[in-house]
């Protein structure tokens, strides 16, 4: 039983309804529990207690063990002097503060149903913990959850492009070039695909766009796959003394190929496809933040980001190697995910950062209007009662998934909050 698990109870008052008193027979009355601290210092601030006949308003510090505190060295911080209430499970000393005032302690009873639910939680093996309980809640509180985890990840996305805007000097352009290659690595090449487009900037890429060689020239050896050049036909060899030149000229540097990941990717997934894509793309035309916004409906970004490879690549799945002929274009489902999750997001944070709300609207109806994913987390999730119809409810119970589930993150979930607070037990208590 961890300390977030008392933090909860006692912030949303789980623990057991009787007539309270402190360990030295005083009367008290919970009034506020006050404002869960995340930082250094006690747990609560600015809670409100009635002991006695005395109202006392402070900070609240909780512990499994009272001896805890000395444990923590609360006794010699002066952050704890104002501590008004010591709560506790287990009493085993008494709290002094470091000028010497005795801290009233009240051991918290817990109804043994709330800490049984809690330990299936974290214990659950399943790939969603509360599963089994989480049909008997109403589909309204579902529903609404599943709402604030899509604006939640959308608000961490804002934050993401904030930090992009303070590194590049507020260059929406730029960013959104950052965002769109980061997002060519579809999840597992994420990371290499950003940190090439760090290592390449945007201008490079509207100097060289005349030429889509150039461009395949900069991307493959950029991403380091020309650095060691072992196949002797003419189009590698090209591209190769193309990216020398240009990286002379434009002070370039590449990346280490080594952190590509290939396997377990199907060969259209590539990155070197992928990096190919990205040049067929640029060179079809330049994406900006004003042609972004001005866009009607999904439909039309999805047809700018067609691209169909051609000549070399329809028998190469990398530089120098020779594979079986296969087109190789950006499929409708890449192309939406493309949208999910850079360009609906980008409009979103300029209406937000701009205080434009007709444009927020707009990116929460785009993803209202455009068909869910469907992965393995989303198939989970409607094996089990619970379906999405857009991309709106797929990408709220991905995030769901990945940032509370899977982490056992159920306190901070509002589903597994309301699966703790409602269980019940008669008669017995810790």
């Amino acid at each position: 039983m961890n300390e977030d698990f008392l933090h909860h109870l006692w912030l949303y008052k789980l623990y057991k309804p009787a007539l309270y008193f402190t360990t030295n027979g005083e009367d008290l009355e919970i009034i506020n529990p006050g404002q869960h601290n995340t930082d250094a210092g006690p747990d609560f601030f600015n809670a409100k207690v009635k002991i006695g006949n005395t109202l006392w308003a402070g900070n609240i510090e909780i512990h499994r063990k009272s001896s805890d505190w000395f444990k923590h060295g609360h006794q010699n911080n002066s952050a704890f002097n104002n501590v008004i209430l010591h709560v506790v499970i287990k009493h085993d000393a008494e709290a002094t503060t470091a000028i010497g005032t005795k801290v009233p302690t009240w051991i918290m009873k817990i109804p043994k149903q709330h800490k049984y639910t809690y330990k299936q939680l974290k214990d659950s093996k399943l790939k969603i913990p509360c599963i089994k309980e989480i049909k008997k809640l109403e589909p309204i509180i579902i529903n609404s959850w599943i709402e604030r985890m899509m604006i939640e990840k959308l608000e961490n996305k804002v934050n993401f492009i904030k930090h992009l805007l303070k590194t590049y000097n507020n260059d929406w352009d730029e960013v959104l070039y950052i965002l769109i290659v980061r997002n060519f690595g579809f999840g597992v090449n994420a990371n290499p695909f950003e940190q090439l487009a760090r290592k390449t900037p945007w201008r490079v890429i509207v100097r060289n766009r005349d030429d889509k060689l150039k461009l395949e020239a900069i991307f493959l050896g950029q991403a380091g796959f020309l650095n060691e050049i072992t196949s002797k036909d003419s189009y590698t060899q090209e591209l190769h003394n193309r990216y020398i030149y240009l990286k002379q000229k434009y002070n370039l540097s590449p990346m280490p190929s080594f952190l590509w990941k290939f396997m377990r990717l199907r060969p259209y997934n590539f990155p070197t496809i992928r990096l190919v894509q990205l040049a067929a793309l640029f060179e079809k035309r330049i994406f900006s933040l004003d042609q972004i916004l001005k866009t009607k409906h999904p439909n039309d970004l999805s047809n700018m980001l067609l691209t169909d490879l051609k000549s070399y690549w329809l028998t190469h799945y990398q530089p120098g190697i020779k594979s079986a002929y296969q087109t190789k274009k950006l499929g409708k489902q890449s192309r939406n995910l493309i949208i999910i999750n850079t360009l609906i997001p980008l409009i979103y944070s300029y209406g937000l950062l701009r205080d434009n709300e007709k444009l927020k609207l707009k990116a929460i109806k785009w993803l209202e209007t455009l068909p869910y994913e469907n992965n393995a987390i989303i198939k989970l999730w409607k094996n089990n009662g619970i379906n999405s119809k857009s991309a709106f409810e797929s990408q709220a119970l991905i995030h769901l998934t990945n940032n509370y589930c899977n982490t056992k993150r159920c306190l901070h979930c509002r589903i597994g909050h309301l699966i703790i607070a409602s269980k019940h037990i008669e008669q017995q208590y810790l």
